[in-house]
């Protein structure tokens, strides 16, 4: 069994072996690739009915417990149920863990899925199928949600990268079968840092402007010689694109929009003064700037911080929750006094949920048969439960859920038809969405 949610053979490309031969080279920057791939493999596709611009997904990278956060047990035995006790919400009769006390005043603005299903219980293999819509195969990758967003809206994108993740992007958030343009921009870095900067939008410090205006007059120099030797599509196009990856790296906007420094102080403290918390924060001036797509990977203390075999209970309530809990409702509250909540969908959920018995450990192993997924704006349903596991948590009772269904209410929601196919590189077509359907009582 594999525990690992940040290696794996499926992940393509890194972001660093995509861009080391970027625009400026040992600058850091290497957007100009970037923007030449996505030129050329973009294309026209259908869209639909937009409910929202864009979308916030909070990745619980490990995979929560969903007894110990949002579908507590209080009536089972004491080794199921657990150490917290159910709190009231702002939604009469429904109750949530009590790890939870800013959000639990928050859950008449959202839809709690308690029934979320998989049979997949692997790390590796659950994150590609709750990030896709599809379970693994052997013979291909498929692209994540964030990905074909990317690749839909292409015709729309501005001068920010249409898909983001802070800090990093989790295993199989990638463009899979697509080309590795469509792969998340990712910011690297801890956003609670005081000399918080994205490295790939910085040069160093010794790189001043005149200098990269230099650097730029160097590559338009070798283009042109290159022109001269071979003419091929990614040579015609590199001048246009380089200009592309300066414009960017130049624009004060686009700086603007990664500058936490530029919130008041009182708007940092209330998302909390934590990696998450400044997180939440980030993704909320990036979607707020154009970004279509930022998926905020909250791996906690570690690379799998919601993967508590051991000592499950004291790392949730010290550790995990408490960031968790201020910085998502700070950020509901933020995109709902700003007008923005209606125009952009907040997904949170993990790979699977914990297993209802606690082991020897004091902890919760993996869980598939049972997960649950919290969803918010894009006019959904607010204060709406749907779905429920049976009365030890084990298994949906009621209205079960699958990640193709969660597929196909992310993609509808943000307008892009979940019927809509794709190819493969070698010509295969493949629909977006693996036979689910949105849940009608969502959409």
């Amino acid at each position: 069994m594999s525990h690992s949610a940040n290696q794996g053979p499926c992940r393509g490309p890194s972001r660093r072996d995509m861009l080391r031969a970027g625009l400026f080279g040992v600058s850091g920057l290497g957007l100009g690739d970037l923007l030449r791939l996505r030129a050329l493999s973009s294309e026209s596709v259908g869209q639909g009915t937009e409910r929202a611009s864009n979308c916030i997904l909070i990745w619980l990278a490990g995979g929560a417990s969903h007894l110990d956060t949002f579908d507590p047990k209080p009536d089972a035995p004491v080794n199921v149920r657990g150490e917290f006790k159910p709190i009231d919400t702002a939604v009469p009769g429904l109750k949530i863990s009590e790890v939870f006390p800013k959000f639990a005043t928050m859950m008449d603005r959202v839809t709690l899925i308690r029934s979320v299903t998989s049979p997949e219980a692997d790390h590796d293999r659950a994150a590609h199928h709750l990030l896709t819509g599809y379970r693994p195969s052997t013979s291909v990758v498929y692209p994540s949600y964030g990905s074909v967003v990317a690749k839909a809206r292409e015709a729309k994108r501005g001068l920010l990268p249409p898909y983001v993740a802070v800090p990093d992007a989790p295993l199989f958030s990638s463009s899979g079968y697509l080309t590795p343009a469509y792969d998340p921009f990712a910011v690297t870095g801890d956003p609670n840092q005081a000399n918080f900067r994205v490295s790939n939008l910085t040069p160093p410090d010794r790189v001043t402007l005149d200098r990269l205006r230099r650097r730029r007059s160097m590559v338009k120099t070798l283009d042109a010689f290159a022109h001269e030797v071979a003419t091929t599509p990614l040579t015609d196009s590199r001048d246009q694109f380089a200009d592309q990856a300066y414009d960017l790296l130049t624009s004060s906007a686009a700086q603007a929009a990664f500058r936490l420094d530029n919130e008041p102080e009182y708007v940092r403290t209330r998302y909390g003064r934590t990696p998450l918390g400044q997180s939440c924060l980030l993704a909320r001036r990036l979607v707020e700037a154009g970004v279509s797509f930022v998926t905020l990977n909250d791996r906690g203390m570690g690379p799998l911080g919601w993967d508590t075999h051991q000592q499950n209970f004291p790392t949730i309530k010290n550790t995990l929750a408490p960031p968790l809990d201020q910085g998502l409702s700070a950020l509901l509250q933020d995109l709902e006094e700003r007008g923005l909540l209606d125009r952009t969908l907040v997904v949170l959920m993990g790979e699977f949920g914990r297993t209802p018995k606690i082991n020897g450990n004091a902890g919760r192993d993996h869980h598939g048969r049972a997960n649950c997924a919290v969803l918010a704006g894009a006019g959904l349903p607010r204060g709406l439960v749907l779905g429920k596991t049976d009365a030890g948590g084990d298994a949906p009772a009621d209205q079960p859920v699958t990640p193709s269904d969660l597929a196909a209410t992310i993609y509808t929601a943000l307008g892009i038809d979940p019927n809509l196919q794709f190819e493969t590189p070698d010509g295969r077509p493949i629909r977006l969405v693996d036979g689910g359907n949105a849940p009608r009582e969502l959409l």
